[in-house]
């Protein structure tokens, strides 16, 4: 049995049986086992990405995103199902094959694999565009959920803080993906954002900075729980809303379709009023894209301001219009 079927078997396996079988059993399981799954477990680790040769990252050339607009509660991490739905789902055979396809794709997955392609670019995932998404082929960032330094023990949803404003969000899981999140957004590392955002603040614009800390592990996201108080002391009360810290509900399918291809590495992403995906960058920004996202913003900015007065005068035409007819 080769390395990674063993070490798919040996996940699946344990789950299944547990050590009260005796050995003679055991052996016999563990050829039924080996010779039902083998060959799908090869299926899986053939189609798995080639690793990385060192080539430079080329730039993101589709957008990113899921294809449905988000709503609040999606991506909770929480079984909302019926004792009787999840009766029925149990007993679904092709819900079962769908599941051990996911197993075993996730055995399959090598444990340092995020970490070995950080030798390679500092793990840059790809360059940001160069332009931003056109808005009617842009993708939506989907709703994640998780709790907030102004409200840490109830769960929040982010798609309403994405409503009605242009956002850049900073998503990244340790320390050293938010340091790399930071060469984009940090004041020191660029400055000419920090200066944007304030002049936009003193316009009343719509641009706002977002931060989501996306820990899987309970102890990690326990630890960063205990130290809320530190890091609220860091932001303006206003920021307090826009840090979330989520710890469950984010899938693999999720973050593979927002680029998140190495859950080490952090990312930054522009979403415009519509939670639509427009801009995205990876791992530490270069000269160019610190400058494309300056002139992503800010012609996103101005969209949401044009947009503004569309409506406004819309509206305004309409009430006219109203009165007219009213009048005898």
């Amino acid at each position: 049995m080769s390395s990674p079927l063993r070490t798919i078997y040996i996940t699946q396996y344990t789950s299944v049986f547990n050590q009260s079988v005796c050995s003679a059993c055991l052996r016999s399981l563990r050829g039924q086992w080996y010779r039902r799954h083998a060959s799908t477990a090869a299926q899986i680790l053939n189609s798995e990405d080639p690793k990385p040769d060192g080539r430079a990252p080329g730039p993101l050339s589709r957008p990113v995103g899921v294809p449905h607009p988000p709503q609040r509660g999606e991506n909770s991490g929480i079984d909302t199902r019926s004792w009787r739905e999840r009766k029925s789902d149990s007993l679904d055979y092709e819900k079962h094959l769908v599941r051990r396809k996911e197993l075993i794709k996730q055995a399959a997955k090598p444990y340092f694999r995020d970490w070995s392609r950080l030798n390679h670019h500092k793990g840059k995932t790809f360059l940001a565009p160069s332009r931003i998404f056109r808005a009617d082929k842009s993708l939506y960032f989907p709703n994640m959920v998780g709790s907030t330094l102004a409200s840490p023990s109830e769960s929040s949803d982010t798609t309403p803080v994405f409503r009605d404003r242009v956002s850049i969000v900073s998503l990244h899981s340790g320390r050293w993906a938010q340091l790399q999140t930071q060469t984009f957004v940090d004041a020191q590392e660029h400055p000419q954002l920090v200066e944007l955002l304030a002049e936009d603040k003193r316009e009343g614009g719509p641009l706002q900075q977002v931060e989501i800390n996306l820990e899987d592990s309970w102890m990690k996201a326990l630890i960063v729980r205990m130290f809320m108080g530190g890091i609220r002391k860091q932001r303006r009360e206003e920021e307090w809303g826009k840090y979330f810290l989520v710890r469950r509900g984010i899938t693999d399918d999720v973050r593979e379709a927002i680029g998140m291809g190495n859950a080490r590495v952090g990312y930054v992403y522009l979403v415009d009023w519509m939670c639509r995906i427009r801009w995205a960058g990876s791992a530490d920004a270069e000269t160019d894209e610190r400058k494309g996202l300056i002139a992503a913003a800010k012609r996103l900015v101005e969209a949401w301001r044009k947009e503004r007065e569309e409506k406004a005068i819309a509206k305004e035409k309409g009430g006219m219009k109203a009165a007219m007819g009213a009048t005898p």
